[in-house]
């Protein structure tokens, strides 16, 4: 597996990881319920559960589950921007289970962009952004690097399999 390039900024990190699937396909990891459902959140703390409304304005709103400990995690993002298949944009903020905005974990401002790396490649770019760099340092404590890390990790597995499959029927 490829390791994501992180670069630490003052109030927030870019992550970098070069994915084996084309550019439409990665897009779809990113915005289609079913898709999420099998890779974000890191391996211990999968999603279990998202609502999704992929529109400018539309709210994703997500549970992680710990396997462990049964922990739950809730999340919601506000999507800004969408230009499929290379862009989107959200504010990620922590929620309770009906999802009103919680503050358990700082807000971020979040843009992804994908690029073709070879026909059969895509570079993703992650730019994450919070408020300070105290909001920035408290999301590393809580585990961004690691645990987004870890889900991309599993997105390219996801993503050699289908591949794979969808070339090879």
């Amino acid at each position: 597996m490829s390791a994501a390039r992180v670069t630490r900024l003052r109030h927030g990190l870019d992550v970098v990881r070069e994915l084996p699937a084309p550019v439409p396909r990665v897009f779809r990891a990113l915005s289609e319920p079913a898709e999420l459902l099998l890779w974000w959140g890191p391996p211990d703390y999968p999603m279990v559960w998202c609502s999704l409304d992929f529109r400018p304005g539309g709210v994703w709103h997500y549970r992680l589950r710990g396997r462990r400990t049964g922990e739950e995690i809730w999340a919601r993002a506000v999507y800004g921007e969408i230009a499929p298949p290379t862009r989107l944009t959200y504010l990620e903020t922590s929620s309770d289970p009906a999802g009103s905005v919680t503050h358990d974990r700082p807000h971020a401002d979040v843009a992804v962009e994908l690029a073709p790396a070879s026909d059969a490649a895509t570079e993703l770019t992650i730019r994450i952004r919070h408020r300070s760099a105290m909001d920035r340092d408290r999301a590393i404590r809580l585990g961004i690097e690691t645990g987004l890390g870890r889900a991309l990790d599993t997105l390219e597995d996801v993503l050699s399999r289908t591949t794979t499959r969808q070339e090879n029927p």
